[in-house]
């Protein structure tokens, strides 16, 4: 069995070793012809490339056999400027470049002059630049909270500047004196980072100490892949309010549900062929896609749901108010919760004759209902903090302050999937198993291969070269392992984009491979599997489209909702760590599968939350401390995308 290796690197070892086999006669000899340093530097790095190769998966991949994941970090260039081997120095072997210290006896022309330093981004590259600079630190006297859902920050103390980004509900800053300005009566208030808030617009301000808020929503977890905990709803027509409700209101909610169910049944049962869907088998919903919001509408950035509304208070509605609908974003979730006792099921589920009203109902109008989501349809997904107990209940209260009972959603398991931070000096090759298993060889004196171990469906490797035994592609890894070709699959390594400096990030994604890698100038340094736009319909296409375009804003977490003809309605609150670049489009991480490298999803570009989280920090604009989202704006662009075939 013949093994022919693609490439040069071989051949010039074995020249190199063959003629000057002993280390120290070989650098005599290149010292008495005078050879350039170049030379010998070009020389030595041929030579210590054959012995190079610690194992390369990434640490949380799951190689088995002789495959080991890398514990220090090293990379492919790490074995070659290692510490010498005294096993190798005692047999001849040439030195390393590493082992050629400056001024060093075996470097005969001294040391090397010094190379230039890589380009660097000026200091303030993706910091906001809001007009005004910065409060001192000393002038913020006053306590602040958020006491909005959203509360935004603008650039100047005028609700007709650009808004810079915004603040989460619950969040408390210090904040400077009131300063006057259009749009808000009660007075703008300058933020630690820039910006302006607003105290007719939800910003409430304290000079006594810090603003009174009755169980608070839960902050963001910005140390972790997912920014919240998640509820699935379980039970259609859900209420959610704004406050835990008494008694009365409980039960006058129920009778309205009942009502609400009713037509919900008759409609499904008028549909041809269609069974009415009843609480009894809760089956997780398509992946939500942004709704238009009003702050999207009016500064023509991203297509948001509810983010940036700012209601001036909680109002009820009589029914829950729905938005324009936007082309697709998320995917469908992968598990089917466990299917509910049918003996067990709501009495409201046939469609009879509805209930008479009890007497003393409260009017609609008058129930503490959430206004963006009063009524919860099955399948929805909500974030939530603790639970409390109150009259007489237990409820879930939400990341966005509101009340849904217990017994009506259940905790989610959300999954993940991690991407990998590329060290300085990996280079492509590299790439991920995606086949179900894969097989490791090795090849033996005789060049035959021989089964070492195996490596599970998306195991990242830091690959070598390409080999050919017997007519089968291999790909060496950098411990000199073998992986069929064809059960991997690698990114290829795209030019800087025009117009780009040679330190600026940016992101490219492939959709025929459905792989993300992320670069600053030409050196990748992150790359993930994703999953982009399913493809839909002619009449309701998912796919993502092509082009280049740059983030216009980021949001720690962000709503998604809408309605599709072959998914109906859906709603996950707090999708995390969102990047919307082109219209409702966003890079996002996806708790609900864990399908990545396939395409699944309404337009967006899914990622495992632990991978969108790193992208989200090292994308810019950078998010300021505190804030919950933020806007590219003039001085601070956001990060360039590409999205290709």
């Amino acid at each position: 069995m013949n093994a022919a290796r693609r490439g040069p690197t071989a051949a010039k070892v074995a020249a190199v070793v063959g003629i000057f086999p002993d280390g120290g006669a070989w650098a005599k000899e290149m010292h008495r012809m005078r050879a350039p340093v170049e030379w010998l530097t070009v020389l030595c790095l041929l030579a210590a490339c054959e012995r190079q190769g610690e194992a390369s998966a990434s640490s949380s991949y799951a190689g088995r056999g002789d495959i080991v994941p890398r514990t220090d970090g090293a990379t492919k260039s790490d074995a070659v400027l290692g510490d010498r081997d005294p096993a190798a120095a005692e047999a001849g072997e040439p030195p390393t470049p590493a082992e050629l210290e400056p001024g060093g006896a075996d470097r005969p022309d001294g040391p090397l002059p010094d190379e230039p330093a890589p380009p660097e981004a000026p200091p303030d590259y993706g910091l906001i630049k809001p007009t005004a600079p910065p409060p001192a630190a000393e002038a913020l006297t006053l306590h602040a909270l958020a006491g909005y859902e959203v509360v935004a920050v603008h650039d100047q103390p005028d609700g007709e500047s650009i808004r810079l980004g915004y603040l989460r509900i619950g969040t408390r800053v210090r904040v400077g004196e009131k300063v006057e300005g259009p749009g808000c009566p009660k007075g703008w208030y300058p933020l630690p980072q820039g910006g302006f808030a607003c105290a007719s617009k939800g910003l409430v301000v304290s000079a006594e100490g810090e603003p009174f808020m009755k169980q608070p929503p839960p902050p963001a977890r910005v140390d972790q892949p997912l920014p919240y905990e998640y509820a699935y709803v379980k039970r259609w027509n859900s209420p959610m309010w704004w406050r835990v409700p008494t008694r009365e209101e409980v039960e006058s909610a129920e009778a309205l549900r009942s009502q609400l169910e009713t037509e919900r049944l008759a409609a499904e049962a008028a549909k041809p062929g269609a069974k009415p869907k009843s609480d009894a088998a809760a089956k997780p919903k398509a992946e939500p896609k942004p709704a238009k919001s009003t702050e999207a509408a009016n500064d023509d950035l991203s297509a948001l749901p509810s983010v940036d509304d700012e209601p001036d208070a909680p109002k009820p509605e009589t029914k829950e108010p729905r938005g324009p609908r936007m082309p697709g974003a998320l995917s469908e979730p992968e598990d089917e919760p466990a299917r509910a006792d049918p003996a067990k099921r709501d009495p409201a589920m046939t469609p009879t004759e509805p209930p008479p009203p009890p007497k003393d109902l409260i009017p609609v109008e008058r129930l503490p209902l959430k206004p963006e989501n009063s009524w919860l349809e099955r399948g929805y997904f909500i974030s939530v903090g603790d639970k409390i107990h109150e009259e007489g209940r237990t409820w879930w209260r939400t990341a966005r302050g509101g009340y849904v009972d217990v017994a009506h959603a259940y905790k989610y398991t959300a999954k993940d999937f991690e991407g990998v931070p590329l060290a300085v000096d990996v280079t492509f090759p590299f790439g991920w198993v995606m086949v179900e298993t894969a097989k490791v060889y090795e090849l033996t004196p005789d060049n035959k291969l021989k089964v070492t171990g195996t490596l599970e469906r998306r195991t990242f490797l830091d690959l070598e070269e390409e080999t050919v035994v017997a007519g089968k592609s291999y790909m060496m890894t950098a411990d000199g392992k073998l992986v069929r070709t064809q059960d991997l699959r690698m990114p290829d390594p795209q030019p800087l984009p025009q117009g780009l400096q040679e330190w600026e990030r940016w992101v490219d994604v492939s959709l025929d491979k459905q792989i993300l890698v992320a670069y600053e100038g030409t050196r990748p340094v992150f790359t993930s599997l994703v999953s982009t736009g399913k493809k839909g319909t002619a009449d309701e296409p998912f796919e993502t489209p092509t082009g280049r375009w740059r983030i216009r804003s980021k949001h720690i977490s962000t709503t998604m909702d809408g309605n599709t003809a072959s998914d109906g309605n859906y709603s996950i609150q707090d999708v995390p760590w969102a990047m919307f670049f082109e219209g409702s489009v966003a890079l996002h991480g996806a708790f609900w599968h864990q399908g990545f490298g396939r395409p699944r999803s309404h337009g967006c570009v899914n990622l495992g939350p632990s991978a969108a989280r790193w992208l989200f920090y090292w994308t810019t604009p950078f998010l300021p401390e505190g804030w919950h989202g933020v806007h590219a704006h003039p001085g601070s662009p956001g990060t360039t995308v590409i999205v290709r075939r």
